[in-house]
């Protein structure tokens, strides 16, 4: 959104993917901003970008290439375009705007679930020089934005960048963020580091100055004391979701299965449809045979509890026949029994949606559905983006 009468806020986008910050941005009313460059090397990741945001320049390269010089030239070139679109802005205006960087750099080298190289893996490398050369700017941006899986706070490339930070004078605060907080049936959890010139308000600046401590909640945005269903952001029942017979054989007994009526599910990753463990949950479409909106399960959890849910079957005591995964049943009977749940996995649109993308936001036809589930499990969830920018980072 650009308003020519107020300064404007220019955004860099590093690691792009489909556009999560930019519509994050898109999603607050009175910010006017412009991303001026989007950089991303997944050519499905821009076909995406450009279908929704045809206005943005997207460079799909490796920015391990990426000098000081270029983008400086990019932005100067993005700001020269806007600022003639709007030729009543003076010189004043224009000395006003502002400049964040935002970026989700590869998360592959931190998670739990590999072998957490942190910054020997060769997948850190590009970030690493992003802080490198950030510092040769002639001018630093006002903010930045970046994200990650949990465990990235723990490792030496985290600490790198701090110093970059630290040497360049930034105030910074860092969150670990998990999107059911927010009533949002899925766990999404997600490091967070917000850096600033100027220093942040008095209710977070606290934590800011104590290098140790990690925030678990956005202030102001501590009460969301229901969850939808799931039943919201599902859609009629897609054909080519349904789970074939190779595939339960497989992978059957560690399904996190959920249903219709149930307010969580498990973090979406960009492994989903491939593999079942750790990838995300899938739908049990057999009427539950339990009384209420909820499982016992989910009925007897607490809200910890529900944030964190099982990953495997055998730990799921429901009244619907899940625990007799327990069993020692045949691999016949074992097929027939996950048969008789109609399981499906969730569909792009749906993940989606649960991942705050609205549904204007389109997807080419020409990428597989494979190929959605790999892009969308590699985003971020964009209901939290904007409720840091908007509370945190621009308050």
């Amino acid at each position: 959104m650009l308003n020519p009468a107020a300064p404007v806020l220019k955004v860099c986008e590093f690691y792009s993917g489909i556009g999560g910050y930019h519509l994050a941005l898109s999603q607050i009313p009175e910010l006017s901003y412009k991303v001026v460059a989007a950089f991303e090397i997944s050519s499905n990741a821009n076909c995406i970008y450009r279908a929704n945001f045809p206005a943005t320049s997207v460079f799909e390269t490796n920015l391990c290439g990426l000098t000081a010089a270029r983008l400086e030239s990019i932005i100067k070139k993005a700001s020269a375009n806007h600022d003639q679109d709007f030729k009543s802005r003076d010189e004043n205006d224009t000395s006003r705007d502002k400049v964040m960087f935002v970026m989700s750099p590869p998360c592959q080298p931190f998670t739990r679930q590999g072998v957490m190289k942190d910054e020997l893996d060769p997948r850190s490398e590009s970030v690493i020089h992003l802080f490198d050369m950030f510092s040769d700017l002639s001018s630093l941006p006002d903010y930045f934005l970046l994200e990650n899986v949990k465990g990235f706070e723990t490792s030496n490339t985290r600490n790198n960048i701090m110093q970059f930070f630290t040497q360049h004078q930034y105030h910074v605060v860092e969150f670990l963020i998990n999107s059911n907080q927010f009533g949002i049936p899925n766990s999404r959890l997600r490091y967070y580091l917000l850096a600033r010139k100027q220093p942040f308000p008095e209710n977070i600046q606290s934590f800011a100055d104590n290098k140790n401590s990690l925030l678990s909640f956005i202030p102001g945005c501590e009460d969301f004391a229901t969850t939808p269903p799931l039943l919201e952001f599902l859609q009629e029942d897609p054909a080519s979701c349904q789970l074939s017979d190779k595939f339960l054989s497989k992978w059957g007994w560690v399904l996190d299965i959920v249903t219709p009526s149930s307010t969580r599910s498990c973090c979406f990753t960009k492994g989903y449809s491939v593999k079942a463990e750790g990838s995300g949950s899938v739908i049990q479409q057999t009427p539950d045979p339990s009384p209420g909106d909820l499982t016992r399960q989910e009925r007897n959890e607490t809200p910890q509890e529900r944030s964190n849910p099982p990953s495997d079957l055998s730990r799921d005591k429901t009244d619907n026949g899940r625990s007799m995964c327990n069993s020692k049943l045949s691999d016949g009977e074992f097929l027939q029994h996950m048969r008789s749940l109609n399981l499906r996995l969730f569909a792009p649109r749906e993940i989606a949606r649960i991942h705050g993308i609205p549904e204007w936001y389109s997807f080419p036809e020409s990428l597989s559905e494979k190929q959605l589930y790999k892009l969308l499990g590699n985003g971020l969830n964009v209901t939290v983006v904007k409720l840091l920018i908007e509370r945190i980072l621009l308050s």
